[in-house]
């Protein structure tokens, strides 16, 4: 307890108003910190006899601290188990040192693979008397072992289900740790990133068995492995390169300046705002408020969701565009006036569109975004899958545009461009009903579900019926009013666009 009190670097602080205490530094150290405090040892009483330290390094996965009390100085050690048996020649007894023998070091490997087994983070204690006044890290052996510690660092209870939505959205999990192999096997079979484990099956490697692989082999570890145990920052680095090269997005998560370079590699570097250093804090893209592994997958569907409504609203209003156009070229091509003025074609771009391509932009997801490959960094807005909607969609609206005019015309041509303006706002309402999915049936995931959009439509038929049908307006316009049998046939007419739109899901589905 006196080894886990002197060799840290974190702090308790204790607010005395609410009797409550705040960890200042690594977690791991705080929690060795608080043991000590349990057993009566604080760290404040040896501060004056603190000589020198060096922090935890994750090469040699140690820490030390030197002190001298009583005209005798001795060195501190906490780390990696395995680091420290390595370095270790006698072990503290009950009768005093001894010399540690084949047999009690495979006592206490036992002891740490059983501990480690239960996702236990193991941590080594020892000591040696020392001469110099300051730390050699090649002088740090022939230590006196002392024993190990065990904690629990429990997975949050919501991460099995964020690594579940991963794997379902075509995300990879990767666990790269400096943790014990077993330990982070343990807690990757709890979360889900290890499952359905095969007879003989090797399900996680250490750096140490990494370094062995040649390149070809080292590709396809990382590609077939999830799990990486006892890696120094420069290996996690490498995954990274490694991965990207493959052609793989990456995004890190990490805490600690030795996950800083993978943090900067990264496509996307994730650091914690609470228990994260500085260094990597600053290394990153991103630093998570709350620590916690499901924001990171909650903002990945929140992206998606963005991505998906930019696409179907820039689409809403490609459709749009093309049909205007393509009315007017086929209405000059047969000799026919113009199907709408320039005023006209500015209030269906600027008001029908205007209102309901930002309400489109307000979609949610309907439940099946996190059950799709995520898309390619080069993935452009149009693609090949709307090829086909946009064909019905502008052969619809062209079509009935085409129809209106043509029967209203031999009234008056200002009749037959009120017919078409009609059809062509109502077929670009009811499209809005068609795009909040691409895939799924707008009576599937409700016709009035989003609200924002049941308004934008409400106001633009609102708007549209005052600008066709007040007179003062509709003159401004050159509109000319229609009966109201004339209006409920235009009306359900446009409605084929959404009832073809609903026709090509069921047949893609």
């Amino acid at each position: 307890m006196k080894i886990a009190a002197v060799s840290n670097n974190s702090e308790l602080r204790h607010d005395k108003q609410t009797n409550t205490y705040e960890l200042i530094g690594d977690p791991t150290e705080g929690a060795l910190l608080v043991l000590a405090r349990k057993g009566g040892i604080r760290r404040e009483h040896f501060q004056q006899y603190k000589l020198d330290d060096l922090p935890f390094d994750s090469t040699i996965k140690l820490r030390a601290t030197l002190i001298k009390e009583d005209k005798h100085k001795e060195l501190y050690v906490t780390g990696a188990p395995e680091k420290l048996l390595e370095r270790s020649v006698s072990v503290l007894t009950s009768h005093g040192e001894s010399r540690l023998t084949k047999k009690e070091k495979e006592q206490i490997q036992q002891k740490i693979s059983e501990w480690s087994n239960h996702s236990m983070r193991i941590i080594a204690l020892a000591y040696k008397k020392q001469n110099t006044n300051k730390i050699d890290q090649e002088a740090i052996n022939d230590l006196v072992f002392v024993g190990i510690t065990g904690m629990i660092d429990p997975p949050r209870p919501d991460s099995k289900e964020a690594v579940k939505k991963c794997k379902q959205a075509g995300i990879r999990v990767i666990m790269v740790t400096g943790d014990h192999v077993n330990t982070a096997v343990a807690i990757a079979k709890t979360t889900g990133i290890i499952e359905d484990i095969a007879e003989n099956e090797v399900v996680a490697l250490t750096e140490q068995q990494l370094l062995r692989l040649d390149k070809s082999e080292f590709d396809k570890a990382i590609r077939n492995i999830s799990v990486f145990a006892r890696l120094t920052p420069r290996m996690k680095l490498k995954i990274a390169e490694r991965l990207q090269a493959m052609g793989h997005l990456i995004a890190m998560t990490g805490d600690g300046v030795n996950d800083a370079p993978a943090l900067k590699q990264a496509d996307v570097g994730i650091s914690m705002g609470i228990m994260g250093t500085d260094v990597a804090r600053d290394s990153s893209d991103v630093v998570l408020a709350d620590d916690n592994f499901a924001t990171v997958v909650n903002a990945v569907e929140e992206g998606r969701i963005v991505f998906t409504n930019s696409r179907q609203t820039s689409f809403f209003l490609v459709t749009t565009n093309i049909a205007e156009s393509v009315t007017l070229l086929v209405s000059i091509l047969l000799g026919l006036p113009l199907p709408l003025t320039a005023t006209q074609i500015l209030w269906l771009n600027l008001v029908t569109d205007g209102v309901t391509d930002m309400a489109l932009a307000t979609e949610h997801g309907h439940g099946e975004i996190m059950k799709t490959s995520p898309l390619q960094k080069n993935e452009k807005i149009l693609n090949k899958e709307v090829f086909p909607f946009l064909f019905i969609n502008v052969v619809l609206m062209v079509g009935l545009s085409l129809a209106a005019f043509y029967y209203y015309i031999d009234d008056s041509v200002e009749k037959g461009r009120t017919g078409v303006f009609i059809i062509m706002a109502f077929t670009q309402l009811f499209n809005v009903f068609n795009l909040r999915s691409i895939r799924k049936s707008v009576f599937e995931i409700g016709l009035f579900s989003n609200k924002y959009i049941n308004l934008a439509i409400s106001v633009s038929v609102l708007l549209l019926i005052l600008v066709t049908e007040v007179p003062v307006i509709a003159i401004l316009f050159n509109f000319k009013s229609l009966n109201i049998a004339d209006l409920i046939i235009l009306f359900t007419l446009s409605s084929l666009v959404l009832w073809a739109g609903e026709l090509y899901k069921f047949f893609i589905k």
